[in-house]
């Protein structure tokens, strides 16, 4: 049985949840760019007590303000690392020299991950070759300077390296046999581009060449949580995810449902029958109707479904991996919470079925079963 974790991302402490975290996933770029912003996540650290931190590298950010026209972007060690809305400087070696100094002292899990430039979600089924091959050279010379520096800097840390890879075959033709000469405990595997098969075969593939602990970036979603929780509970030695939705959807007036995770608006314009009330057993939803929640101020409702939204992702994390001991235990509880995802719920517990009685077969034979899932 393996540990599950759930990183509170994109948190500060001006919207912090009422229920403390007890993972957070940080960045150098918007947490330790200036002495100010390392004051204040040394603070935040201080408040929260943080059992498991990770410092995720700061290639999101990264790439999204180069995307940007106009914004200076350089990479150069010998400088600071830079993050402004006109310029950006970042390298392996501030994700690695700013590591030690970022440590809480309560953490008893502290993960490094290697710089990287992500592949974004594209709808274009020609342009995934053309964006894995722009972004390739950089991932590659990066997982490797990253893995050195932590072997020279700071081993007693852990360090995931992200996969950057659109399919299967750019992940075993040009990933996997440069990832296997180099000194890591885990891998990160982004999901935006993926389904429940889809990440399951990649789960498969890394169990395959030995990689025992997982990361799944960006994933607070039904399927992504139950995926996570049976792979840590059944497979892995460790699978965390993490996710920032709980705050985005906060700020655009969005209420998760307690059940599923759906998106319900809640802003001024949102309609709802007299006296219907969420069926959730959070503190914050008790005794109130939907139409009490969306009439809250603005900044107050805010506040509140921060606190809601996060609180039923990590309940939702947790229920799923308490049931995740075996697949007909799994499939009556994500049956239970989630009727609207019927045909999800099939495709999940076909490709986690694969994965449990099959993991050890062909990883081409798995890909016809599962990549379509």
């Amino acid at each position: 049985m393996g540990v599950f974790v759930n990183y509170c991302a994109g948190m500060v402490l001006s919207v912090m949840p009422a229920h403390t975290p007890e993972a957070l996933l940080i960045n150098p770029l918007q947490y330790a760019s200036r002495e100010s912003e390392i004051r204040t996540t040394l603070k935040m650290f201080d408040v929260t007590q943080p059992k498991y931190v990770m410092l995720d590298s700061g290639g999101y950010q990264l790439f999204k303000l180069a995307s940007k026209v106009g914004v200076t972007v350089t990479y150069d060690r010998t400088k600071k690392m830079l993050y402004t809305n006109e310029a950006v400087n970042h390298t392996p070696y501030h994700v690695i020299n700013i590591a030690p100094i970022l440590k809480p002292s309560s953490a008893i899990s502290y993960i490094v991950t290697a710089l990287d430039l992500p592949v974004p979600k594209i709808s274009n089924p020609n342009d995934p070759y053309v964006e894995f091959m722009r972004k390739l050279g950089f991932n590659l010379v990066w997982m490797r300077e990253t893995s050195i520096l932590r072997q020279h800097y700071c081993p007693q840390f852990e360090l995931f390296i992200p996969i950057q890879a659109y399919t299967l075959d750019q992940f075993c033709d040009y990933i996997e046999k440069p990832l296997l000469e180099l000194d890591f405990n885990g891998l990160s595997l982004p999901t935006r581009n993926l389904g429940p098969g889809g990440i399951t075969l990649f789960l498969i593939k890394f169990y395959q060449i030995g990689v025992r602990k997982v990361h799944l970036l960006s994933v607070s979603n039904f399927t992504g949580l139950a995926v996570a929780a049976y792979f840590a509970r059944n497979i892995f030695d460790w699978c965390s995810v993490d996710a920032t939705s709980w705050r985005l959807h906060a700020d655009n007036l969005v209420y998760m449902d307690p059940k599923d995770l759906h998106g319900i608006p809640v802003g001024r314009d949102a309609r709802f029958r007299e006296g219907e009330k969420p069926d959730c057993d959070c503190p914050w939803c008790r005794g109130k109707t939907f139409s009490d929640i969306k009439n809250i101020p603005d900044t107050d409702e805010r506040a509140f479904l921060r606190n809601h939204n996060y609180y039923v992702v990590e309940k939702a994390g947790r229920e799923f991996y308490d049931n995740s001991s075996d697949l007909v235990t799994l499939e009556r509880c994500l049956r239970r919470r989630g009727a609207r995802y019927a045909k999800r719920v099939d495709e999940l517990i076909t490709a986690l079925s694969i994965a449990t009685y099959m993991r050890g077969e062909d990883i081409r034979v798995l890909e016809g079963m599962l990549w379509q899932l």
